[in-house]
């Protein structure tokens, strides 16, 4: 018998098929092998990166111990000498300490300005209650002073600012430490060469800063005393930038031993921003030591 056409296609497809069949699984077996060595190849390398990565992160732990330790020296050093630094550079000045806001306590400045030799007359501490007009206008009542709501607040300011750098304790002042519109440290007894300004605030009010701050340096100048501004390194809002537009010499450091020594430094006569915020010029004021001079070769 003649073999069917339709067998003999089928055969050959059968043929192809199974010849496919044997080259798909040829292919596969060898792409699993390359894919095998591929992986190795790689997990080496990353090994490779990792043991490298891991041994440049002991390098700069080990360096930075080091970093931390010469920091250490440095921040001992400064603190063990910078009172020796600025003994006696401000003898006999008699200095009053204002803060425009209680957000933030400067106790340790009138340290550091006794033990360069200043007498601290008084630390002046503004409440919120001194922009309350109504609470104010109860005050002058009671004084029997009659003054225009608009120009209550800055008079206050003004007045107390006065007071503070005549040293002689006004009716109105008075009233303000009595009902606790400012807290104050020490008695207005003394006239005042120097007021040290300390700023910073929790949350921005330019309205109370343009009422307080600048009307006490305003006062300051037109008195001819001089004045210098202070925060501390973290404060929520600064006034820093606000401080230099009045044309006042800031500090902005002045919880650190640095920034005291700077605080001291500007008032003997170096005036400037001096600090670590990108409002400042220079860390601290340069030396005013006269250059060595050495003698000429003959």
């Amino acid at each position: 018998m003649i073999p069917n056409m339709k067998f003999y296609v089928i055969s050959i497809v059968a043929i192809f098929a199974a010849l496919g069949i044997g080259i798909y699984i040829g292919f596969t077996i060898d792409a699993q092998s390359i894919i095998v060595e591929q992986k190795e190849d790689i997990a080496s390398k990353i090994e490779e990166r990792f043991d490298f990565l891991t041994n440049e992160n002991q390098h700069l732990k080990s360096s930075l111990k080091d970093v931390e330790s010469e920091k250490d020296m440095y921040k001992h050093f400064i603190d063990s000498t910078y009172e020796e630094i600025v003994k006696t550079k401000l003898e006999g000045i008699n200095v009053a300490i204002i803060e425009t806001k209680s957000d933030y306590m400067y106790s340790g400045v009138g340290q550091i300005l006794e033990t360069a030799g200043a007498n601290v007359i008084n630390v002046t501490t503004i409440t919120d209650k001194i922009v309350d007009e109504e609470l104010l206008k109860n005050i002058y009542e009671e004084l029997g002073i009659s003054l225009s709501d608009n120009n209550i607040i800055p008079n206050s300011i003004m007045e107390l600012s006065k007071s503070i750098i005549n040293g002689e304790e006004t009716e109105l002042v008075s009233k303000l430490i009595e009902k606790d519109f400012i807290d104050m440290v020490g008695l207005v007894n003394e006239p005042i060469d120097y007021i040290v300004l300390a700023g910073g605030s929790l949350k921005e009010d330019k309205g109370r800063l343009n009422l307080v701050d600048k009307v006490i340096i305003d006062t300051v100048k037109i008195m001819d005393k001089s004045i210098i501004a202070i925060e501390k390194e973290n404060i929520n809002i600064s006034y820093i930038e606000d401080y230099k537009k009045f044309r006042i010499s800031t500090v902005d450091n002045v919880n650190t031993s640095i920034g005291k020594v700077s605080l001291i430094l500007a008032m003997e006569g170096r005036p400037g921003h001096y600090g670590v915020k990108p409002t400042a010029e220079e860390l601290t004021p340069r030396s005013s030591l006269p250059a060595l001079e050495y003698p000429k070769e003959r």
